[in-house]
């Protein structure tokens, strides 16, 4: 069975569930589709709609899809999940072939309401495009440079790409640090694009470090940056630096710094992961070494995490812990796999399933990929994939194969 069979299966399934919803049932499609971050899902439902009612009822059940709530996910203490701002932004901004454009500062219900009068969803995403890049370009001249990303948008122009390298560039060159004693001011770094992703990834907290962290910052940054003595007595604040400008990511970035945690969560942003990649693995290193219930609920508090930004390169540290030899952190890693809808967390969790002997692992992977086939038809291919491969369960394996395929009726 190919992939390209499987995503036909869940179109058609997508077709049958929307022409039979009513608008509050549609409206609740879409919620859960943007929470879930099951992208493709998302342009499915929205083709559908668009081809039989047009884009202008099409726009209307997206934009009251906004605030909404959707279901939650497995390991989530609460039924109801109230859609996310960062989240639904990133995945219309997707939707509409806008992605990395999300720092520009204007609000997403005005931005949705100006495309009510476009023909269809492409017309709307052209339109749209050539809009957002132009702000852009004048947010980037401005060196308001944080949060873009243009890697995996074909969309924006070479000149646009080129300028964004440039003024980063330019930005990251003219910084000065100032040193008070041992203690070095990098809020200059955190508002450079370079220097925040390289702080984050190294997981550095707060505004202030020594030197010693400063020379494994610049390692990575690989750029000479001056330092000077602090003239002036008091702390630096991020209301010295005006960027970003869009409220959304200045709070965003502050959260980042501060790693709070909530408020990561609250906001889910993709550009969160690399903070919460740091904080599972420190919680982690913590609690091998303590083994205390104190300890384990920090880790379950990072792995909640990672699951309500559902960014789909989550499930290459979450299958991290999933090989722990401590069951409690590997069977809630797996439990939080299952809730990303995609090839990889399929192929993740069938390879645990194939190489553990643990009955306990054995049957939490098995929960899991159940939930993922859910939302994932992929998820049979990959099977078919292992099952040619070798397989330390491979008759559990042949079992589970089976009980999916009288479930294929059930993506919605």
């Amino acid at each position: 069975m190919t992939d390209k069979n499987s995503r036909n299966r869940i179109l058609e399934a997508v077709k049958k569930r929307v022409r039979e919803s009513d608008e509050r049932e549609r409206v609740r499609i879409i919620a859960n589709t943007i929470g879930d971050r099951r992208d493709r899902d998302l342009v499915d439902i929205m083709a559908q709609i668009e081809q039989d009612e047009g884009w202008s009822s099409a726009l209307d059940y997206l934009l009251k899809a906004q605030g909404q709530e959707y279901s939650s996910p497995m390991i989530v203490s609460k039924n109801e999940t109230e859609l996310e701002e960062l989240k639904y932004r990133e995945s219309v901004f997707g939707l509409l072939s806008c992605s990395g454009l999300e720092p520009v500062p204007i609000d997403t219900s005005d931005l949705l309401s100006e495309l009510a009068s476009e023909n269809s969803l492409v017309d709307a995403s052209n339109a749209l495009v050539f809009k957002l890049e132009d702000l852009a370009v004048n947010q980037i001249k401005n060196n308001d440079t944080l949060f873009y990303d243009f890697s995996e948008n074909i969309s924006i122009s070479q000149n646009t790409i080129d300028l964004l390298q440039h003024i980063r560039s330019k930005k990251l060159k003219d910084i000065s640090l100032e040193q008070d004693g041992s203690n070095i001011d990098i809020n200059l770094l955190w508002h450079c694009e370079q220097g925040r992703i390289a702080l984050a990834n190294l997981g550095i907290r707060g505004n202030q470090i020594s030197s010693e962290t400063l020379s494994r910052v610049l390692s990575v940054i690989q750029e000479p940056i001056p330092r000077s003595e602090n003239q002036n007595t008091s702390p630096s604040s991020d209301d010295e630096y005006p960027s970003p400008s869009n409220i959304m990511y200045k709070e965003l970035l502050t959260h980042i710094i501060q790693q709070d945690i909530e408020g990561l969560g609250r906001l889910a942003s993709r550009h969160a992961l690399p903070t919460l990649n740091t904080l599972l693995d420190e919680s982690i290193s913590q609690y091998s070494e303590t083994q205390s219930a104190a300890g384990f609920n920090v880790i379950l508090q990072h792995i909640r995490a990672h699951v309500t930004v559902r960014a789909i390169d989550s499930v290459i540290v979450l299958e991290k812990a999933a090989k722990m030899t401590d069951n409690r952190v590997a069977t809630m890693s797996i439990l939080a796999i299952g809730n990303f809808y995609h090839e990889s967390a399929a192929s993740s969790l069938v390879d645990i399933l194939c190489t553990n002997k643990k009955q306990e692992i054995i049957d939490t992977v098995t929960r899991s990929i159940r939930n993922v086939h859910k939302r994932c038809p992929e998820t049979d291919h990959v099977i078919d994939i292992q099952l040619s491969r070798e397989c330390m369960n491979r008759g559990k394996l042949l079992k589970l194969q089976r009980a999916l395929l009288k479930e294929r009726g059930l993506y919605y």
